[in-house]
């Protein structure tokens, strides 16, 4: 999936604000954890919907729930501590059923981040139209239509992750809840990071790291109260430098969230990425995804 070149230029944008990284944001590569980047997304769409829609039926509420149904982050530079992030907002689709927003990152003067975020309304345990004052609100913002690469191919259905090998149980707590005591969407996004951070001990070596280009996700439910937890990761493919990873997360045992991830293997001392070899390769087929 690649950005558009817009997507890379501040002024092609609605909305901006100014986000600044805290230090509780790093991660132990010293930069801003991909999560933590994911959340300066999400703020940057919720203020832009505050804005436009009001604060009193997004902030939370007991009706019918804004939530993403699916978000692509691409990572396109490490986004760092103590120099202020440039969050863009720009609405680029409505339907009767989904609202899709185009977000950027921006520090330094370059775009360290991209998402397409495809959002929808969620009521009574299943996903339903928007509701019709928000659908008229949104269209009659709704400017030019620029051009979108289209979403990868990454089907989402409920027992999708069974055929990922590595599984790992998982404790709620109550800190996993967001404002409408429901399962958070960053929740969700640390689950899966957790998941896939779980399995590819076999991949770190002396001078190698591993970078995140993409975080695919796809939000399956919003289960409230939360009693049990588990997650499941597998290895669907790998590229020259690169490889795919694929996780689940299962709240009372329903399946929550999807996510393919792409991973970049990288030489530390040279910042470059590296090859994976035979033995790597080796090392993880047990971790392949099966089916």
């Amino acid at each position: 999936m690649k950005t558009q070149p817009w997507q890379r230029d501040p002024e092609a944008y609605d909305f901006q604000f100014t986000i600044t990284p805290l230090f509780f944001h790093l991660d132990v590569e010293r930069h801003v954890n991909n999560v933590a980047v994911q959340s300066f997304h999400t703020e940057g769409r919720l203020r832009y919907l505050m804005e436009v829609l009001g604060a009193e039926d997004i902030w939370c509420s007991d009706q019918v729930l804004l939530r993403p149904r699916r978000t692509v982050t691409q990572f396109l530079e490490e986004t760092h501590y103590l120099t202020d992030v440039q969050c863009a907002v720009k609405l680029v689709a409505v339907d009767k059923a989904t609202c899709r927003f185009a977000i950027a990152l921006f520090q330094n003067g370059e775009c360290t981040s991209v998402q397409d975020c495809l959002m929808g309304a969620w009521r009574d345990g299943q996903w339903q139209s928007l509701p019709a004052s928000m659908f008229d609100t949104l269209s009659a913002r709704l400017g030019d239509v620029p051009e979108l690469a289209p979403l990868p191919d990454f089907e989402a259905g409920p027992e999708t992750d069974l055929g990922y090998p590595c599984r790992t149980p998982l404790e709620p707590r109550f800190i996993d809840q967001d404002t409408d005591r429901r399962l958070g969407e960053l929740t969700i996004a640390r689950y899966l990071e957790q998941s896939r951070v779980s399995s590819l001990d076999a991949m770190r070596l002396p001078g190698l790291g591993l970078l995140v280009a993409r975080i695919d996700i796809h939000y399956l439910d919003w289960p409230a109260p939360l009693h049990s937890a588990s997650l499941a990761t597998g290895i669907a493919g790998f590229g020259n430098s690169s490889f795919r990873v694929r996780s689940g997360a299962r709240v009372n045992d329903v399946l929550v969230g999807l996510c393919e991830s792409v991973m970049v293997l990288m030489n530390r001392e040279q910042r470059r990425p590296t090859p994976i070899d035979a033995a790597m390769r080796e090392a993880m087929a047990a971790s392949l995804v099966r089916g």
